[in-house]
C-alpha cells in the first residue's frame, strides 16, 4: 500500500485519537517522547438493522477486536524493556474493554517483531502477498455497483444509509419515488443520542407483518421504532445494544396487523 500524495497526518491523527475506543500509549526519556504505541478497539458485531444479504457477506462469527493501528520508537531506545512497556500497556488496556481478538499487521522485513510478538503467544494466521499495478487516466470500472441506484449523491445528512430491499438489495423509495435514507438518532436539542460505547444510533423500521414490505405513515414518513428509555432517562440497553419499543399488533379476521390509534398513528410498547 502507498501513501497518499501531501497526506495531513497530524489531521488524520488527531481524527483517530478523538475516537471513542482509540487509545495511544507513550514512552517517554527525560521528558521527551520517543516512542509510542496506537490501538484501537471494535466491536465486529453488525447492527441490529443490517439485512439478512448483508450478514450473508461474512462468514465469520463476530469478535471484540483490539487492533494495532501504528508503532515506533526511536532506534536508540529499541530495547526489548521499553518495547514491553507498550505492549503490556496496549494488552492490559485490551483485557479491561474484554476483547477477544488482538489483531497486528507486521511487515514481513520487520522480523524482530515476528519473534517478540510470538513470545506474547501471538500466531501467525495469515500470509499477505500484493502485488501493485499501475493504470493511466480516470476511465475505471466502478467496483460499488450496489450504489449506481441508491441515490448516493443525494446524501445530505451525514451518517445517512440508503434503506434497501432485503431480498434484491434495490433501493427503497417512499410514495413520492425518493430514496429512503436511515439517520442517526437525535435528541430535541439535535444532539447525537449514542449508546454507553459512544456508538450512533440508527432506528429501526417497521415491516407489514403481512406482506413484509416496510410501512410508511399518511405523512409519507417511514415508520420506524421509537428508542426505548429506562427510569433513569437513559438509553435501555442489552449486552451493548440499544433497545426499542415494539410495534403492538391486532387480529382481524384471522390476520395480524399493526395496531392504530384513532388518528392512523401506529401503536407501540412501552
Amino acid at each position: 500500500m502507498r501513501v497518499k500524495d501531501k497526506f495531513d497526518y497530524k489531521r488524520y491523527i488527531t481524527n483517530q485519537i478523538n475516537k471513542p475506543f482509540s487509545f495511544c500509549f507513550l514512552l517517554e526519556h527525560a521528558g521527551r517522547i520517543v516512542g509510542f504505541l496506537f490501538i484501537y478497539i471494535y466491536d465486529e458485531t453488525p447492527p441490529p438493522q443490517i439485512s439478512e444479504l448483508e450478514l450473508l457477506e461474512n462468514p465469520f462469527a463476530p469478535r471484540r477486536v483490539g487492533a494495532v493501528l501504528g508503532m515506533y520508537i526511536e532506534e536508540a531506545h529499541r530495547k526489548h524493556s521499553t518495547i514491553t512497556l507498550l505492549i503490556d500497556a496496549a494488552i492490559s488496556k485490551s483485557r479491561e474493554f474484554k476483547v477477544t481478538d488482538i489483531d497486528l499487521l507486521i511487515s514481513i522485513e520487520q522480523t524482530g517483531i515476528h519473534a517478540l510478538v510470538e513470545r506474547y503467544g501471538f500466531t501467525k494466521a495469515a500470509i499477505q502477498y500484493t502485488k501493485h499495478y499501475d493504470f493511466e487516466g480516470t476511465d475505471l470500472p466502478d467496483l460499488h455497483p450496489s450504489h449506481q441506484n441508491a441515490g448516493a449523491n443525494n446524501i445530505s445528512h451525514p451518517g445517512a444509509i440508503p434503506l434497501k430491499d432485503s431480498q434484491t438489495q434495490a433501493p427503497v423509495r417512499n410514495a413520492q419515488g425518493e430514496d429512503v435514507y436511515l439517520y442517526p438518532l437525535r435528541d430535541e436539542s439535535g444532539v447525537l443520542i449514542k449508546t454507553s460505547r459512544e456508538m450512533p444510533i440508527y432506528p429501526i423500521p417497521v415491516r407489514d407483518p403481512q406482506s413484509q414490505e416496510w410501512v410508511f405513515a399518511n405523512s409519507g414518513e417511514l415508520v420506524v421504532c421509537p428508542i426505548a428509555y429506562g427510569e433513569d432517562g437513559k438509553v435501555k440497553e442489552l449486552d451493548g445494544i440499544p433497545q426499542f419499543c415494539t410495534p403492538t399488533y391486532d387480529y382481524v379476521n384471522g390476520k395480524l396487523i399493526l395496531k392504530q390509534d384513532d388518528f392512523g398513528n401506529y401503536l407501540f410498547s412501552t
